[in-house]
């Protein structure tokens, strides 16, 4: 029941759902910055993990049908750190920095050097390494490399851009889960 006590001069005393809505809003606003920076870039990195993902099977699965052996230096390294796509997509799943600063980690030590250096030999720039001799592996008949060099650059460009993409993904996130836990914690007094 409402008070029966004075009123502000000119109102009736209804327009309080009004002001109720601005103030909800206003706070809604003011309050989730943090969360919306965190669902908007979770949202976005989910992609590119599952891109990723798909591109590690089916390289995988290729090398396995044409042969290990058959494989460069630069896809074979790139081919050991995709299951780290589960490292990353469980620390997105999770809210875990911990599990994308490895994630991040992996994707700066093996996949973007090995992306970059499949895209630079493909180019000519650099010669392709084998793998066959290092591994004490026979000789293949050929290698994992499409006769277009087209799929080469197109994959190499997605994947360099999607990998890219992924550790700015990182790090807006981080930095906004960093925010919440920051404002979390009680004041010492």
């Amino acid at each position: 029941m409402a008070s029966s006590g004075a009123r502000a001069g000119g109102t009736d005393g209804t327009d309080w759902k009004h002001r109720e809505k601005r103030r909800i809003v206003r706070e809604a606003t003011n309050v989730a910055v943090q969360y919306v920076t965190s669902v908007k870039y979770k949202n976005a990195m989910k992609r590119t993990v599952v891109y990723h993902g798909m591109l590690g099977v089916t390289m995988l699965a290729t090398a396995v049908l044409a042969g290990i052996n058959s494989l460069y230096v630069w896809q074979a390294l790139w081919i050991a750190a995709f299951p780290s796509c589960l490292i990353g997509f469980r620390g997105i799943m999770k809210n875990n920095a911990k599990l994308l600063l490895v994630y991040k980690i992996i994707l700066m030590s093996c996949s973007l050097p090995a992306v970059i250096w499949g895209v630079i030999a493909t180019l000519g720039f650099v010669p392709h390494k084998e793998l066959y001799p290092i591994a004490g592996l026979e000789k293949p008949t050929q290698f994992l490399v499409p006769a277009n060099d087209f799929v080469i650059y197109f994959l190499g460009a997605t994947s360099l851009m999607s990998h890219s993409f992924t550790l700015v993904c990182i790090s807006k996130l981080t930095h906004a889960w960093d925010v919440t836990a920051r404002k979390s914690k009680p004041k010492a007094q």
